[in-house]
């Protein structure tokens, strides 16, 4: 089999762009361009984990034996990073209006057997706690209340536009973001075939207009706090860009670990300041992790 190289979002909850190079009966994925992990079919019909390759030194852990023509194609991949192929996409409806509300789930190949795909959406797994939305803090300290974890009011925030009777619709996007409506779950029926203007999308994970200004807000500070991994996507516009960007240095450590997969850059003298300011905050951290990984 030729090799395949390609791009997926790894969407509810949001946690980046995994990159793959494929050969049928293996596969190598990477989070952050440099570490490969390897997976093989071991003649059972079990595909597991078998190594670990690393970009500038090579296989560092498992046995090359067997995984000649994978260690090929990551030898000869093409640049970083590769095209996301996950032009199908699954959104929540609003509830009043039809629109899509947030992103549930994207797949590369077509929707079949995607029939159970959930309809709720959440901001992080449930182990991470992390999230802290300035606008909900300046709320508690005026109302003196501390009020619900600011990622569960997130979630419920967004998830209440879509009930009691939550609606969801897979769409074929098109290069030009225009969406060709496709099955989905409690649907009308003439909403089945219906096609939306790239406009009607939101451009990131959940739309930010619509709501209160306080919801507005949250949902602004919920696409800061994952400002680095945003910058993932391709088809993002200049404005929206150069907007992440900025925020993405607030996020040093995080920036760090996706700069080998950034599509484009607005401002490269400002992304290569908030490189520096990672090598700095992780001299001064004395090598203590920061919370990255706890997104899953």
């Amino acid at each position: 089999m030729y090799p395949s190289y390609y791009a997926l979002r790894r969407v509810n909850p949001y946690r980046g762009v995994v990159h793959t190079v494929d050969i049928g009966e293996a596969t190598a994925h990477t989070f952050d361009g440099l570490s490969w992990h390897l997976r093989a079919d071991d003649g059972y019909g079990w595909v597991r984990p078998v190594g670990v390759w690393q970009d500038g030194f090579g296989l560092k852990l498992g046995q090359a034996a067997g995984l000649g023509d994978l260690i090929a194609a990551l030898e000869t991949r093409p640049a970083l990073p590769f095209p996301i192929f996950d032009t199908f996409e699954l959104w929540l409806l609003d509830r009043e209006t039809g629109m899509p509300l947030a992103l549930l789930a994207t797949r590369r190949g077509g929707i079949e057997g995607a029939e159970k795909s959930d309809s709720e959406w959440f901001p992080f797994v449930q182990t991470y706690t992390g999230f802290l939305s300035p606008a909900l803090a300046e709320r508690d300290a005026v109302t003196r209340n501390a009020g619900d974890a600011h990622r569960d009011f997130l979630a419920r925030l967004v998830n209440q536009a879509a009930r009691p009777h939550a609606m969801t619709q897979w769409f074929l996007r098109g290069q030009d973001g225009v969406g060709k409506g496709m099955a989905g779950l409690r649907l009308p029926h003439e909403w089945r075939s219906r096609e939306l203007a790239a406009k009607v999308f939101p451009e990131l994970l959940v739309r930010e207009t619509g709501n209160s200004r306080l919801e507005q807000l949250v949902i602004s500070d919920y696409h800061r706090w994952l400002a680095p991994l945003l910058l993932l996507w391709p088809r993002l516009s200049l404005e929206t860009r150069a907007r992440l960007e900025l925020q993405a240095c607030e996020k040093p450590q995080w920036l760090t670990r996706v700069q080998h997969l950034l599509p484009s850059m607005v401002n490269p003298a400002l992304i290569r300041a908030g490189l520096v300011a990672a090598c700095l905050e992780q001299a001064q951290a004395g090598g203590v992790q920061d919370d990255f990984t706890k997104l899953g």
